[in-house]
């Protein structure tokens, strides 16, 4: 089985350029046909592992955080090849819904000597000026601001970065009027963020769609209203849990297309990574990429 590894050097605040060597004498000590590549560029990961699909690999590894995970998924779907991790980020979310040890990117690696594959769902995003595809869990509004924060906090990583990012960016948030069409329903509701999940969490751990499975053909989508500051400020630690749920100004829905637009150009990211802005439409594409995985998804 031919493997290409697509690495991210500066995923992890330099974990990803540490695993590199380590990864690359493994895979050869284990008898895997592979090459390995690098990304210098935001555009390298989904072109170079759509390249190394072309050119017959079987199995394109993401060795980077979340969002290189993703961009290179973008890469790999369409293609006849398997998209396998190697969590080398800050919250590696996607890793742990695959069933892979975040701590031991190893683990992960050594995987690729006899891979089993199954196959999960993925979103694709049409929004103007673009289509994109994401794995894990896209947001728009509030989480969307604070993502884009996180991208710039450089002294902090995993989860500490995000909750810093989540109060930094609340002090200033005013919240917004959304419409949104579920499978043809349409409802307008004025609130903090919207976030549609194919999988659980995002952000190192926060559980904003805690019931959404990555092979059940269905959205998972999570409407937080508007409500005072002080107010998110005491139940913004049950998203750790996914108890936010159960808060009144929560709404839990699902749907296979869903269609948000906004009284304002909210910005849409998807597995961390700018998107474009609203209006968009999320379809989910059952079954669509096959990942090398330990254990049943969840």
């Amino acid at each position: 089985m031919r493997v290409a590894v697509v690495a991210n050097p500066s995923s992890g605040r330099g974990k990803g350029a540490r695993l590199i060597p380590q990864v690359d004498s493994l895979l050869s000590s284990l008898g895997v046909d592979h090459t390995t590549v690098t990304s210098r560029t935001a555009a390298d990961p989904e072109r170079l592992a759509r390249e190394a699909a072309s050119d017959g690999a079987e199995v394109v590894v993401a060795l980077g955080g979340d969002g290189h995970v993703g961009n290179v998924a973008n890469g790999v779907i369409g293609t006849e090849a398997a998209l396998a991790v190697i969590p080398a980020g800050t919250g590696n979310d996607f890793a742990r819904h695959l069933g892979l040890d975040r701590k031991d990117p190893l683990a992960a690696a050594r995987l690729l000597a006899s891979p089993s594959t199954r196959r999960i769902d993925v979103v694709k995003v049409n929004f103007d000026g673009g289509e994109r595809y994401f794995v894990n869990v896209a947001g728009t509004g509030f989480d969307s601001q604070v993502n884009e924060h996180a991208n710039h906090v450089k002294l902090l990583k995993g989860t500490l970065k995000y909750v810093y990012s989540t109060f930094v960016t609340l002090a200033r948030f005013k919240p917004g009027q959304f419409r949104i069409v579920i499978d043809g329903d349409e409802r307008t509701v004025g609130g903090m963020l919207v976030a549609v999940g194919n999988a659980v969490s995002y952000g190192g751990g926060m559980k904003v769609t805690p019931d959404a499975r990555m092979d059940d053909g269905v959205l998972d989508l999570c409407i937080l209203g508007a409500v005072p500051k002080f107010e998110f400020v005491r139940t913004f630690p049950k998203v750790f849990s996914g108890k936010h749920v159960t808060h009144p100004s929560v709404q839990m829905l699902r749907g296979r297309r869903i269609e948000i637009s906004a009284d304002r150009p909210f910005e849409v990211y998807g597995d961390g990574e700018r998107f474009g802005r609203l209006p968009a439409t999320f379809t989910v594409v059952p079954g669509a990429l096959p990942v090398v995985a330990p254990a049943p998804i969840g």
